[in-house]
């Protein structure tokens, strides 16, 4: 070690040395007379705003650690919550759909009480399209399932359409209101044969069209209107909807109805796929 560090280390030794025998004394003191000295006085004046600043910058980096160790708590804690609302979550979606499938199978157990001869196939509404005139559904079901092209699709309130077109694992139906469908009907309660089609006058209010009515006809507002199984794509009693309005034709030799369906086609999740049926000739 060079000369003038040995001599610069012994001085700050000898005052280190002077400064603590000089504290003692002065503790001694204040201990045996319990007064301060000028000199502990002016020591206290000058060190106390030190040790104020020293234990204020301690609390200070102690309240920045601490808030750091809370913040990551609080970050893993919410974590934690986080996941535990996305199980929660994730069985209330398993339990609603549980009951929602409960809810399609026992109306499919119903249909099958109702129409032994009837042989159905539960499709889900995977996909919707439409121009404000023509709407088509898509279902999925389609050739593995043996759908085929005609199979009248139904569901616990009535008829829906019928399947328009065939895919190997989909199908796609066109609804009761379309103006491709043309179907011999019934009105419910006097049996009068009548043609129910879809309209494009009608299309957009959601409606269907009953014709040849006669200008005798019972026909009510609130009467029911059935499938009569005639022309092959429909079976029997299938219910289409109910009348709203009766009016004349332009021609004055018949009258008309305006139907609306049975079934809410705006609302559609899933359906029932007729596969096969006894046809009425």
């Amino acid at each position: 070690m060079p000369q003038n560090m040995k001599l610069f280390s012994s001085k700050l030794f000898c005052w280190a040395l002077a400064l603590f025998l000089c504290s003692s004394v002065l503790l001694g003191f204040n201990l045996a007379t319990g007064r301060l000295t000028f000199l502990t006085n002016g020591t206290g004046v000058l060190v106390t705003p030190v040790q104020q600043a020293l234990t204020r910058a301690g609390n200070f980096v102690s309240d920045v650690f601490g808030y750091f160790y809370r913040y990551d708590s609080l970050v893993e804690e919410n974590q934690e919550l986080e996941k535990r609302v996305q199980e929660l979550e994730q069985k209330e979606r398993e339990y609603y759909a549980a009951i929602d499938e409960n809810t399609y199978l026992r109306e499919l157990a119903g249909l099958r009480r109702k129409n032994s001869q009837f042989e159905y196939e539960l499709a889900e509404v995977i996909g919707l399209s439409s121009d404000g005139v023509s709407t088509t559904y898509t279902l999925s079901r389609g050739e593995k399932d043996d759908i085929e092209v005609n199979d009248a699709v139904v569901t616990g309130d009535g008829l829906v359409g019928y399947v328009s077109s065939v895919g190997y694992n989909f199908c796609e139906v066109k609804p009761v209101t379309d103006i491709s469908l043309k179907m011999g009907a019934v009105i419910s309660r006097t049996r009068e044969v009548v043609v129910a089609q879809g309209s494009y006058d009608l299309a957009e209010d959601g409606l269907l069209r009953l014709s040849y009515l006669k200008n005798d006809s019972d026909v009510l507002v609130g009467d029911t209107v059935e499938t009569s199984g005639y022309g092959g794509i429909f079976p029997k009693g299938l219910l289409i909807g109910t009348i709203t309005e009766v009016l004349p034709e332009s021609h004055g030799i018949s009258t008309y109805a305006k139907v609306k369906p049975a079934v809410d086609l705006d609302s559609l999740k899933k359906v029932y796929i007729i596969k096969s049926f006894d046809i009425t000739e």
